[in-house]
This record gives structure tokens, sequence and C-alpha cells, in this order.
């Protein structure tokens, strides 16, 4: 449930703002298991921020921009 949610986002995001990562991913057939395990690390991570206190919008501000919404590639608006 939670982690099928940032599989979603996560290959919605690279699609746009990694293209070049993403088509590399799709090309070599990795892109389905790279999106599942980020997004299996991005759960892992927030459940260990929300068993220390944080609310769950909180432990996604700081776990999603590092595991999920990764920073744009160069040149891509």
């Amino acid at each position: 449930m939670l982690g099928l949610q940032y599989t979603g986002m996560a290959l919605r995001h690279w699609k746009e703002w990694l293209p070049t990562m993403y088509r590399e991913m799709k090309e070599d057939g990795t892109l389905n298991m790279q999106a599942q395990a980020a997004s299996k690390r991005a759960v892992d991570q927030i459940v260990l921020l929300m068993e220390s206190g944080y609310q769950r919008h909180e432990a996604e501000e700081v776990v999603l921009p590092e595991v999920i919404r990764l920073r744009p590639e160069r040149g891509v608006e």
C-alpha cells in the first residue's frame, strides 16, 4: 500500500525529471526493479523516522527528496 504509492511516484518523477536515467534503466530492463527498491528504501526510512516521533508528512519531507524525488538532470526544466 504505502510502497506502491512511492513506486509510482518514482516512475513518474524519474520519467519527467531524469529522462536519461529513466531511459537507460528501461533499456537495460531494471527500471521497475530500481523503482521498487527505491520505494522499499523510502518506506523503511519513513517508518524509522515515524518510530522516532516524526509525523508521516514530516518523514516524507526528509526521505523522498533523497530516495524518490531526486534532483533533476542538468538541462531538464
